[in-house]
């Protein structure tokens, strides 16, 4: 007898195995497969081997209504983008423009319904705490600059403080006010200087008392502009 190499072997072990499941022609071994319930199907489908753990048609119809109910517990998506439900946020104010983005967003992605509510609101708490940090980091920056500006400016702090408010309002308002403070500079040590400049430059009402606002100097005819001295007296 001669002795078996590797591929004779392998050669064998594939022979005993079709043997054991039958002839390989797809006439069905042991256990009957392809069933005859098969017949039935397009001739595509009649081997498919998807189909060998049923092996009648009511077990084909309990497997497919199994599935179905498994496919209706599957979360879906709403029918239209109204169709999402999203909780208001407590500590910010959603732009309607950001909402309607979120939802048209959701949407197009198939989101569902109750995924794209736990997501909104897991966003919002995201931009919650960006501008709770940015405010506290304004806040802190703030107290810095009133410090500095206490030490440069000492005993004139409050004088100096109301005409940068005044320079504010002239040039701008409230609204300029409103932006500033908005952007977190409205404490900031160049935005005072300008704006105090601005406010001691406006209006005679920065001269109470022969004293300017902001300057400790007492005001006299010395302090007129130097093309002013040399005009000619007025004539009566």
């Amino acid at each position: 007898m001669s002795d078996l190499n590797d591929k004779d072997f392998e050669d064998l072990k594939f022979d005993l195995q079709l043997f054991a499941d039958g002839d390989g022609d797809g006439d069905g071994g042991d256990d009957g497969f392809p069933y005859p319930y098969m017949a039935q199907f397009p001739d595509e489908m009649k081997g498919d081997e998807f189909f060998r753990p049923y092996k009648s048609l009511g077990e084909v119809g309990k497997g497919f209504k199994g599935t179905r109910a498994m496919l209706d517990k599957v979360p879906k998506p709403p029918d239209k983008a109204d169709g999402y439900e999203f909780n208001k946020p407590e500590d910010i104010n959603v732009n309607p423009e950001t909402e309607k983005w979120f939802r048209k967003t959701a949407f197009g992605l198939k989101i569902p319904k109750e995924t794209a509510g736990k997501l909104y609101d897991e966003f919002n708490k995201m931009v919650a705490a960006q501008v709770k940090g940015q405010t506290k980091k304004n806040e802190t920056e703030a107290t810095k600059n009133d410090e500095l500006m206490h030490g440069e400016w000492d005993a004139e702090y409050d004088n100096n403080m109301k005409l940068a408010d005044k320079g504010v309002a002239d040039i701008g308002g409230e609204d300029l006010q409103k932006l500033l403070e908005k952007v977190g500079i409205a404490k900031h040590p160049v935005i005072l200087k300008a704006f105090k400049q601005v406010g001691f430059e406006h209006g005679d009402d920065n001269i109470k008392e022969g004293v300017v606002t902001g300057s400790s100097k007492e005001w006299t005819l010395d302090d007129e502009y130097e093309s002013m001295k040399d005009l000619p007296p007025d004539k009566k």
